[in-house]
């Protein structure tokens, strides 16, 4: 299932001064994810789960005794169903997402990504077990490159404050990269992207006040927002979420209460908390960019304890307290 272990990345300041760090432990571990969504929807089957397909959720009512989920199916035949909870996994775009959440305020992270092809002996960069990854193109943003078994994940991610500034960047870099990967001057300054399918796509990151659970009701991974406000991946919390809300439903189940509050405490404790460390980090990270980065070619314990981020090992929290070694203050 896993693609490739990597172990090493390549960074750029706004496409200049390239330099490669590795850690002695794999910090990314790269799937496709339709692959991997199959995997665990096998899994759930296997475990007695019933997986209905070709049904949308249109919208749930709740009551003291349950919650009444409607469908519908080939845009005609409603359905509905009656539990006694309603866990939502349906990301940003989804229905209970959409529902729980309402008009609260939620931070966004806007992402474009597309794929090229791999080839067994590039130019400049190897990918075999490294990413790329350019800082700074882009105000609070960063283009990344990751590798695949036949293909190549090209993106760009920054706050949802300029959007064509980012896909003008993003010509630049993949026009860049592809000339260094692919040894070939020929290729035009700024690759023409019109060609190629590009994926566009938010990434909510939560704030204090955003709801995600309620009576009966709870919601897990983007559905409750909890996308890294750093890097914007949110695989990790999805995994963390749902192991929490497992366990908080089966709680309610014993007890009969389904106020959820063990589960809003949890989040906040256990991921909320990290998630508020890494939206200050954003700040003084690319508040200070051109020293961090200095210090990131130079201090290779600073690269490690990112590194331990990346693995689940250590929280921006641990990583915010050794900056204060670095006279950078006090972030609380």
């Amino acid at each position: 299932m896993i693609e490739k272990y990597i172990s090493g990345i390549y960074f750029s300041l706004r496409d200049r001064d390239v330099f490669l760090k590795r850690h002695e432990l794999p910090v990314i571990y790269t799937v496709q994810r339709p692959l991997f969504d199959n995997l665990l929807a096998d899994f759930a089957l296997k475990n007695g789960c019933r997986v209905v397909y070709g049904e949308k959720v249109e919208s749930y009512e709740v009551s003291d005794n349950n919650v009444t989920v409607f469908t519908i199916k080939d845009k005609s035949q409603g359905k509905k169903y009656l539990s006694r909870v309603l866990a939502g996994a349906d990301g940003v775009r989804g229905t209970v997402h959409g529902q729980i959440t309402g008009d609260s305020r939620i931070k966004k992270i806007l992402g474009y990504e597309t794929e090229l092809a791999s080839i067994p002996q590039p130019g400049f960069f190897n990918l075999e077990d490294c990413i790329r990854l350019d800082l700074g193109g882009v105000r609070k943003g960063y283009c990344w490159v990751f590798p695949k078994n036949n293909t190549l994940s090209v993106g760009i991610g920054a706050p949802f404050d300029h959007p064509e500034k980012m896909r003008q960047y993003f010509k630049s870099f993949l026009g860049k990269f592809s000339r260094d990967y692919y040894c070939r001057n020929d290729l035009p300054e700024k690759r023409e992207i019109s060609g190629l399918k590009i994926k566009a796509y938010t990434i909510p990151v939560r704030e204090k006040s955003t709801p995600f659970c309620g009576f009966r009701i709870l919601t897990v991974g983007d559905a409750a927002s909890l996308g890294d406000g750093f890097t914007g991946e949110g695989l990790y919390n999805v995994f963390k979420s749902s192991i929490i809300a497992s366990e908080c439903i089966c709680d309610a189940l014993l007890k009969s209460n389904y106020s959820f509050t063990d589960f809003h405490k949890r989040i906040d404790g256990e991921i909320y908390s990290d998630i508020r460390a890494s939206l200050v980090f954003t700040k003084v990270f690319y508040g200070s960019l051109g020293i961090f980065y200095k210090i990131m070619k130079g201090d290779n314990s600073f690269f490690a304890s990112c590194c331990k981020i990346l693995r689940g090992e250590r929280t921006y929290k641990d990583v915010l307290n050794r900056l204060k070694s670095f006279r950078f203050g006090d972030f609380g």
